[in-house]
């Protein structure tokens, strides 16, 4: 188990400008590593309502639960490493190992009994070290539709969104402010659902 405080900026972008930052960065698509998110709510929406995400990264065939939640600054994510057979149950039946990220949904009073997957957000994403801090770029595909964002995780908010900032206006591409990865997600579910 493990907690951090994660303080990162983002932007969406087109696929021109996903195309564009990564031949003027020198990435190559190769370098991307592929990740599942499997995320999980109640019928109500328990999870939503205090701000906080919870899903469980399938990356390299490794399963880890996540829980995050507002912070002063930033996001607090608690972080518990989970078995296979764990991530299955957890699937297949909402049940969720012992440990501290059901002890950090217990203290936000989130009804664990009633947690269940909704459905997976897959993303390609490439990851380097810059500027003091850690870039991303992400194509992710969902619900049948696909997006592209740049994220910037940095040393204080400050820090990451003039890094940011600079950057993209160093391509001419715009800041589009965005929701995160779980509340796209879960806005496309509702309108699937709703159709």
């Amino acid at each position: 188990m493990s907690q951090e405080i994660e303080i990162e900026v983002k932007s969406m972008l087109t696929e021109e400008g996903y195309h564009t930052l990564i031949n003027g960065l020198e990435l190559l698509g190769a370098n991307a590593v592929t990740q599942h998110n499997h995320y999980f709510e109640t019928p109500d929406f328990s999870l939503k309502s205090a701000h906080s995400g919870l899903r469980i990264r399938e990356k390299d065939q490794t399963f880890t639960l996540t829980l995050k939640q507002p912070h002063t600054v930033g996001k607090l994510e608690t972080h518990q490493t989970l078995k296979e057979g764990e991530w299955i149950t957890a699937k297949e039946e909402g049940l969720l190992p012992a440990g501290q990220v059901v002890s950090q949904l217990t203290s936000l009073k989130i009804p664990i009994e009633r947690l269940t997957y909704v459905g997976t957000l897959t993303t390609s994403r490439i990851e380097i070290s810059y500027r003091n801090g850690t870039l991303c770029l992400d194509k992710s595909s969902y619900l049948g539709q696909t997006d592209f964002e740049i994220e910037f995780e940095g040393t204080s908010l400050s820090h990451a969104e003039s890094t940011l900032t600079k950057l993209l206006e160093s391509y001419n591409l715009p800041y589009t402010e965005t929701d995160n990865k779980v509340r796209r997600f879960f806005t496309r579910k509702l309108a699937l659902d709703n159709k």
